[in-house]
């Protein structure tokens, strides 16, 4: 981890107007991974069997409602980055506890409906108002220390598995970030559990276009790592970093907080990510 941090903390005095939300950026990280080791036996029973059947269907291993994901430690996570959050930054803490408090906020209540993807960032600020995205931030960061875990474990059960969804096939989650490697291959990486898969370059992960014509991305001068790869017919847009030019391995939730810059660009063009987490696949 002290890798990654040291890239966020250059990037702090690179960029004096991201200092706020890099320290926060480094502040979850270090309670994720915590949070992590704290919870790695609360795992669910892996199934092999369904885990290849799943696999070889197209589907990602956990379906719909995420069954049988364990809510002690995502309430734990939780519990744990709002209080790092309070050290950080007590008045914003406060204003979130009162929305919660004056909405009637239950914990269990809303975890059901994140993990059945019926809660977006959209829906939560219709709800709360301007805390209610940081309160989605904060549900999103008590998912990965859990769902890194599991997926580590169904990693090392399917190795070498063929993907060709632009999907998570562990989680279902909506790809994130891409990643350029030797020979030109992409790899898309989980914004929630950290898994990766090969994935072909001329194609949209989210609405599968492959119109090569409607297919495009820009970068920023002096920022050739870097760049906004986006489809012009879901209008939907996904960052880029093409390593072959970087020396040792990426973590690529350090690198969505590095390049914040990108994103603010795309959106300002129009185009979007996906609102959902999760895709609808099964009902």
């Amino acid at each position: 981890m002290e890798p990654y941090l040291q890239r966020l903390r250059q990037a702090r005095e690179r960029k004096p107007d991201y200092r706020e939300v890099l320290d926060l950026a480094e502040r979850m990280l270090i309670e994720k991974c915590r949070v992590k080791d704290q919870s790695i036996d609360s795992s669910i029973a892996l199934d092999r069997t369904k885990a290849r059947r799943r696999l070889e269907e197209g589907l990602p291993y956990l379906g719909p409602d995420r069954p049988g994901l364990p809510t002690g430690p995502l309430k734990e996570a939780f519990s744990c980055l709002l209080k790092s959050f309070r050290e950080l930054n007590p008045s914003r803490h406060e204003s979130l506890q009162k929305a919660l408090t004056a909405k009637d906020f239950v914990l269990e209540r809303v975890w059901g409906r994140l993990l059945a993807n019926e809660l977006s960032e959209t829906n939560l600020e219709a709800e709360l108002g301007a805390e209610g995205s940081l309160l989605f931030f904060f549900l999103v960061q008590s998912l990965k220390p859990v769902l890194e875990n599991l997926a580590e474990q169904w990693r090392s059960a399917v190795k070498d598995f063929r993907w060709e969804q632009g999907f998570c096939p562990f989680c279902g989650a909506s790809a994130g970030m891409g990643e350029i490697r030797q020979e030109g291959r992409r790899f898309l990486h989980c914004p929630l559990c950290g898994t990766e898969w090969e994935y072909p370059r001329m194609k949209c992960p989210y609405c599968r276009n492959e119109d090569q014509e409607r297919l495009t991305y820009f970068q920023v001068e002096g920022e050739p790592e870097g760049r906004v790869d986006i489809c012009g017919v879901c209008r939907n847009y996904w960052k880029t970093v093409d390593s072959r030019g970087m020396e040792g391995p990426l973590d690529f939730e350090v690198e969505d907080y590095l390049t914040l810059h990108l994103d603010h660009l795309a959106q300002e063009e129009g185009y979007l990510r996906p609102e959902k987490l999760f895709v609808d696949l099964e009902k």
